[in-house]
């Protein structure tokens, strides 16, 4: 077994984090299902059973689980699957993980983000990526895929420790999870790439110095799912042992709205969809870097 008491102890929570989501968000943990032990699940993840509480205790602020003593950690939360009832509207309240999987199951994605981190796409994109590998999901021919996110030099007012608005400890620890989450979401597409039929990938990113209070997905120029970012207290792990009490947002598993512009149809919501193309054209254009 590993020690937490490396240098990156901040970095083992958020793995055994970004894991536990994952699987959620497969289902492989399903609503009403109870997770492995703490014992369990720091053998498996070759970590302390206090990374492992306070991986748990996060999962629970975030409303995904539920724990109780001696009775282990019940998942509460479900990604949205989509209905066939749910296809006869063009507008509706779904989660990203229905909107990333209705996205790659065409054959030329085209996908423009603006957002926080990457963390969202990257839970979801490798649940996707792990049927099409497995041969159980249709894969693309084309991805193109543009993503806008803040500047390293964006002075961002959350993450935000409550008692030391000033502690950038807790703004270092999102940048550190940013960049390894844009990691693993490069190397999933990759192998994409390497073991199956994409045949073209284009993977740009670009800075913009703006603070996104709100996620914006736009497909092939048609289709929009939005949700804006909820702001919650939570603790926040530093270091070995420290934790904070910290003003933070609410990300992934988060719902969003729905927009279709439908087939030759002239209405609001697909004036409202090319509208916000426009402005993230703007934005890839004139700001971003």
């Amino acid at each position: 077994m590993s020690d937490d008491r490396s240098s990156n102890v901040g970095g083992a929570v958020e793995r055994v984090l970004t894991e536990l989501r994952r699987r959620i968000v497969a289902q492989e943990y399903s609503v009403g299902s109870t997770l492995p032990s703490q014992r369990e699940l720091a053998t498996a993840f070759s970590v302390s059973r206090d990374t492992v509480q306070r991986a748990l205790r996060e999962l629970g602020e975030d409303g995904w689980i539920r724990s109780r003593q001696g009775s282990g950690s019940r998942v509460i939360k479900a990604p949205q699957v989509a209905s066939a009832a749910d296809d006869a509207s063009r507008m509706r309240t779904v989660e990203l993980g229905w909107f990333v999987e209705r996205a790659f199951t065409q054959p030329d994605v085209r996908l423009d983000v603006y957002c926080f981190t990457s963390e969202s796409l990257d839970a979801h994109l490798r649940v996707r990526a792990e049927r099409i590998l497995a041969g159980g999901a249709s894969v693309p021919e084309r991805i193109r895929l543009r993503m806008l996110l803040p500047a390293r030099e964006t002075s961002l007012p959350i993450p935000r420790n409550r008692a030391d608005p000033a502690d950038t400890r807790v703004v270092e620890r999102l940048w550190g999870i940013s960049e390894r989450c844009l990691s693993s979401l490069t190397d999933t597409l990759h192998m994409l790439r390497a073991n199956g039929p994409v045949r073209d990938l284009d993977f740009t990113v670009k800075r913009v110095p703006l603070v996104p209070m709100f996620k914006s997905y736009l497909l092939n120029e048609r289709e929009a799912f939005q949700a804006m970012y909820n702001l919650a207290e939570r603790r926040i792990p530093l270091g070995d042992t420290e934790e904070v009490e910290a003003i933070d947002i609410l990300s992934v598993g988060a719902t969003g709205t729905y927009f279709d512009k439908g087939d030759g149809v002239h209405d609001a919501q697909a004036e409202w969809v090319d509208k916000q193309q426009a402005w993230f054209e703007s934005l890839w254009e004139h700001l971003a870097e």
